[in-house]
């Protein structure tokens, strides 16, 4: 039987672009003997599914074996130290891009009698107003203004990363890619809410301001 020729066009297509994201830094953090497994599960998944996949690991907090897709549920993040906790999750991936991420001045208030919220944090000595006089459930809000600060703190000490959004509520999570990154992977990824999408575009299909 002759292959197809379309299909193998199209397989070489993703090989080109694993073998691309290697040159770009995607597999960067990745232990070495992870390369190979993580390379395989990267092609697979976008050649069957235009889906950007990972391999997490076994042991809590269960992110990813290349350290660049976090977990964020949004309940979680919006409850009581949802912030401090999830930034806790990417310690590590901060070591490794030697950036420093000091949390003081951490302060939630909820006004029970008028159900509004008061949320702020000082990061490296700037401060972030998270929520003001917030009425709702911000499940949604707070991954915005999580993925916000975070970028932010990346251009201040000038990292070429960025957190990028996708799915959302109890499945949401984080993907942190350079813009090199995105740009090459975007065109591959289906319209579904599980790609990675900048923050002003996830807003967007998430119906929040």
């Amino acid at each position: 039987m002759q292959p197809n020729p379309i299909h193998t066009i199209f397989e070489d297509s993703i090989s080109a672009t694993v073998q691309k994201l290697d040159e770009l830094g995607y597999f960067k953090y990745a232990k070495k003997n992870d390369l190979e497994e993580l390379k395989t599960e990267v092609f697979n998944s976008l050649k069957n599914e235009g889906y950007l996949s990972t391999i997490h690991i076994e042991e809590a907090p269960y992110n990813s074996k290349d350290f660049r897709h976090y977990w964020l549920d949004g309940e979680a993040l919006f409850e009581p130290d949802g912030f401090t906790n999830y930034f806790k999750d990417f310690g590590h991936f901060f070591k490794m891009i030697d950036m420093k991420f000091i949390i003081t001045n951490h302060i939630e208030e909820w006004d029970a009698e008028n159900e509004i919220l008061n949320h702020s944090i000082t990061i490296n000595n700037k401060e972030y107003a998270i929520f003001t006089n917030f009425n709702g459930i911000g499940w949604s809000e707070a991954a915005k203004r999580f993925a916000e600060i975070l970028n932010d703190q990346f251009i201040i000490q000038g990292k070429d990363e960025k957190i990028y959004l996708a799915s959302g509520g109890n499945d949401g999570y984080a993907v942190i890619l350079t813009e090199a990154q995105f740009n090459l992977l975007d065109p591959l990824l289906n319209a579904s809410a599980d790609r990675p999408l900048k923050i002003e575009d996830w807003c967007k299909f998430m119906q929040i301001n």
